[in-house]
């Protein structure tokens, strides 16, 4: 890790040592100087939590770093942080937990945990047997394997008095090995039961916010978000994507999607109408997507409808389950590809039009960039596209520039420019959002 991002986790870990009652459920022996894991994962009361909320996010936006993802669910709220220049960015994810619980099912409370947190000079840290009930508790209860990678944590711990007599009391289990035996289905209910008993207004209270929660971030969506990426062959967004990807690949790597022109929810029109009967052949010299012939304006408005249908459905099939959650969606290429370059879609329609019938019916995207550069520099990279092609893109794309909800970027020098440029202003954008809804 970089001396920027050790100083980020020294100042939180610093802040919460003097105002919250927490500790570190795992992974905390490398800290700060090495971090073993895609997040920190942090226990703490929500009266603590509540208590030092103002004054941590105030501390992260006087640092500099961006709070690009910000995650309030009933269990837990994450914070995913960042900062980037053009040689690097850097990403830290913090977690911080209110319990460990299933679908608003309490199955060990901050307060269990905390019982038993120790300090170890920099930090406060549960012991491994509460690693061990964070884990087998919420695997159990969801019917899920004990993670292999944890197995030290599991040997060390599970014939401990404190793990048989919470798994006893949770489950009616004597032991992990039975736990493990038994469906989570039964288990789960067996830990509902329990709780009813012990705290059914709890109970009823932990459900309600885990439905309220879990239905507004799929609502509103505002947790991840999604770009879109479209320019000229040669402007460089294949580059772009993948060193972005790359970039933010600490804590992204397997929580992203990723997406050409469309969700493609249905399949191409050629092969759809081909199997349909409908046409004896299709083109399939896919290295070609500037193949197709000039199609007439009935055929465009048609093949537009069918690509809109895929637009609608797709996303909320596909976009939002991603974005409801700290996750992020790319695409190469979106909806703005049709009105900027009609030979690739072969939508022969005027891009004004285009243009209204997107903000009528297509779902957008957070961000929409368009990228691109002089004719001069795109055919020194590449020469699919000849001049008069290139300049007629880049006029669609000055004129959706104008346009709420897209960025215009240059991508002329080194990719590492436009790169910086690009998640600079996603960066700062996230940031202005997650900050109004942190005070």
């Amino acid at each position: 890790m970089s001396d920027k991002t050790i100083e980020h986790i020294k100042k939180i870990i610093e802040f919460l040592n003097a105002n919250a009652d927490y500790a570190v459920l795992r992974n905390f022996e490398g800290l700060p100087d090495k971090n073993n894991s895609r997040d920190i994962d942090i226990i703490i009361t929500r009266k603590s939590y509540k208590k030092m909320k103002r004054a941590l996010v105030a501390l992260i936006d006087r640092s500099g770093w961006k709070i690009i993802t910000y995650l309030n669910s009933d269990r837990l709220i994450t914070y995913v942080c960042a900062t980037t220049t053009e040689e690097k960015t850097e990403i830290v994810q913090w977690d911080f937990f209110f319990d460990t619980s299933v679908w608003g099912v309490q199955l060990m409370s901050a307060e269990e945990f905390l019982a038993h947190k120790q300090f170890n000079g920099f930090l406060y840290y549960v012991g491994v047997e509460c690693q061990f009930l964070d884990k087998i508790l919420y695997n159990s209860a969801v019917g899920s394997k004990y993670p292999e990678k944890y197995r030290a944590t599991r040997d060390a711990a599970k014939n401990t008095d404190i793990v048989k007599k919470k798994i006893k009391r949770i489950f009616g289990c004597d032991s992990v090995a039975e736990c493990e035996k038994r469906r989570g289905k039964k288990l789960f209910f067996k830990a509902l039961w329990n709780n009813l008993k012990r705290r059914p207004m709890g109970v009823i209270g932990g459900i309600i916010m885990f439905l309220h929660t879990f239905i507004s971030n799929y609502l509103r969506s505002r947790t991840g978000f999604s770009i879109g990426f479209t320019g000229p062959d040669g402007s460089g967004k294949t580059t772009v994507i993948d060193t972005i990807l790359e970039r933010i690949a600490p804590v992204f790597k397997s929580a992203h999607k990723y997406y050409h022109f469309r969700p493609a929810l249905f399949g191409n029109l050629g092969e759809v109408a081909h199997s349909a009967g409908i046409k004896k052949e299709v083109d399939r010299n896919y290295s070609d997507p500037h193949r197709g012939g000039k199609t007439g304006k009935f055929s465009s408005l048609l093949r537009l409808c069918y690509y809109t249908v895929d637009y609608i459905i797709g996303y909320f099939v596909k976009v939002k389950p991603v974005t409801r959650i700290t996750r992020v969606v790319v695409f190469d290429r979106y909806y703005t590809d049709i009105i900027c370059d009609s030979r690739r879609s072969r939508i022969y329609l005027s891009p004004k039009f285009l243009y209204w019938w997107g903000n009528m019916f297509i779902p957008t995207l957070h961000y929409n960039i368009l990228l691109t550069a002089s004719s001069e520099t795109i055919l020194a990279r590449k020469r699919e596209l000849d001049e008069e092609g290139i300049k007629t893109i880049n006029a669609k794309i000055d004129f959706l520039a104008g346009k709420k909800g897209y960025t215009k970027v240059l991508n002329e020098s080194t990719p590492q420019v436009a790169i910086n440029e690009i998640l600079t202003f996603v960066f700062n954008e996230q940031h202005k959002k997650n900050l109004k809804r942190l005070r």
